[in-house]
């Protein structure tokens, strides 16, 4: 049902909050916020829920990160991010996590030169952000800033969200999870 009534209006955000369950526990118990997620198109903010409710006036979103990879559908959420940012007056930050692959550190005929190859890795994410950002400024947000990080891009997501307290993270995702097609979702 809440599919369906959201479904009326692309623009709907549909907000909720969700108990993070992964493992066992979900698939047990279910999860009301992964099905709304994997069949919704619109718009989804869940909130994880804690043990026990924080009064509203000590939940202040104060900056929203925006993971981007490179793909139109990571880019995707900028529009909405736009719009939430110039209303609440957030900072926005870019984020881009790279993981240098582990097959790169070894080869049969060759040892490559690992640190020049992740130099010109960080300077290509640096790059991109850099034009993401240039393109954000003019469309009227205050506090538009990137940030690169090496490790695995969840990983990463997740260590500089824990960092800053009021943070909001704003991502797409194509809904999938296990094995469809032959291939696992990351």
């Amino acid at each position: 049902m809440i599919v369906e009534a959201a479904a009326a209006d692309k623009g709907t955000l549909i907000t909720m909050a969700t108990h993070g369950r992964s493992g066992i526990n979900r698939w047990l118990m279910g999860s009301v916020a992964e099905k709304i997620l994997r069949s919704t198109a619109n718009p989804l903010l869940l909130v994880r829920a804690g043990d026990e409710a924080e009064p509203a006036s000590d939940a202040r979103i104060k900056s929203v990160i925006v993971p981007l990879d490179g793909s139109e559908l990571a880019e995707g959420v900028l529009t909405t991010v736009i719009e939430l940012a110039k209303a609440l007056r957030l900072e926005v930050v870019l984020l881009r996590g790279y993981e240098f692959p582990a097959s790169a550190y070894y080869g049969e005929d060759y040892l490559p030169d690992c640190e020049s190859l992740k130099a010109r890795i960080r300077e290509k994410s640096n790059n991109y952000l850099e034009v993401k950002v240039a393109a954000l400024k003019p469309k009227g947000l205050e506090k538009v800033f990137a940030a690169v990080a090496e490790g695995a891009a969840a990983d990463e997501i997740i260590a500089y969200a824990r960092q800053r307290p009021g943070v909001l993270v704003a991502m797409c995702t194509h809904g999938r999870s296990g094995i469809r097609d032959g291939c696992s979702a990351v």
